[in-house]
């Protein structure tokens, strides 16, 4: 490496783009992005242990799969295994908004609507996709789950408010969730079956059963401004977390169906990402303030 090569970027953690949790053994890491690179954190003290090399463009999207990092950027997708790229997807015409681990498989979704399903087994020999999905033109991809146990099928969110539940192996839509009168931001899978947490441009979080369309609690933020981030609590105590607009981190109790706690000064921005860490009640969250706390 030459000596005016990049190496490590100062005076900030992370850009507006919603981080990617994995856990290897018994260490939890997280990628996040840093303009045109990503870095990889321990979580145990945040220390960095990965710099990814430099993208022709910002990213804008990411995902991670053991020494895998999947990185969108304009309408591509870069694939590293660690800090070497071993492949670069090109099919989407429009930018790539959103990335989503499915088994083996990548999920891609650009600003038009576009799907694409890739596998990155093989990688070196198969740059194609899978399969293609074309979403309808009134909705307005802002978010993608994959709900447990629903093999092969999708759950995504729409700035018009509407949710869609598709199967990506038929390529068909399965089911349509009205939505409720307000542009979907985000949106999280419970460790309860059937049961996701949505969050809206409203200030509303609804926790829905998908299996029968219905309503199981809903929680309002008392600040103005979108519910931009969820997690759910897998540590043994029944909490939902939700990032606002303006920084401020909500502890909800699903028994009690109540908020529990309330974490004002978490950012000074708009929350990007939460997640709780596996079986430790630890919550990390990222914001535009371009901090990871």
């Amino acid at each position: 490496m030459g000596i005016f090569e990049p190496y490590r970027a100062i005076g900030y953690i992370t850009s507006a783009v919603p981080f990617s949790v994995q856990r290897l053994g018994t260490e939890t890491f997280v990628t996040v992005s840093v303009g045109k690179a990503f870095q990889i954190y321990n979580c145990a003290k945040l220390n960095l242990v990965l710099i990814g090399p430099q993208l022709p463009k910002k990213v804008r999207a990411l995902a991670s799969y053991r020494d895998y990092t999947f990185a969108a950027y304009g309408n591509n997708i870069a694939v590293f295994k660690r800090a070497h790229k071993v492949a670069t997807w090109s099919r989407h015409i429009a930018k790539v908004n959103l990335l989503l681990l499915f088994g083996e498989h990548i999920l891609s979704i650009d600003v038009d609507g576009n799907m694409f399903v890739w596998a990155f087994k093989g990688i070196e020999e198969n740059l194609s996709p899978l399969g293609h999905i074309k979403l309808d033109d009134n909705f307005t991809p802002s978010c993608i789950i994959h709900p447990d146990t629903y093999i092969n099928k999708v759950l995504l969110g729409s700035q018009e408010g509407s949710l869609q539940l598709w199967n990506i192996s038929t390529k068909k839509k399965l089911y349509e969730f009205k939505g409720w009168n307000s542009s979907v931001c985000s949106c999280v899978s419970s460790p309860a079956l059937d049961v996701v947490a949505v969050g809206c441009a409203n200030g509303k979080i609804h926790v829905h059963n998908i299996l029968s369309d219905e309503q199981v609690v809903t929680f309002a933020h008392s600040t103005r401004g979108a519910v931009t981030a969820l997690s759910f609590s897998t540590g043994g105590q029944p909490l939902l977390a939700s990032g606002g607009s303006f920084g401020v981190i909500s502890i909800w109790n699903l028994k009690k169906k109540r908020l529990q706690s309330v974490i004002k000064d978490a950012h000074d921005n708009s929350i990007l990402s939460l997640h709780f860490l596996a079986n430790e009640p630890v919550l990390l969250s990222s914001s535009i303030d371009n901090s990871i706390k």
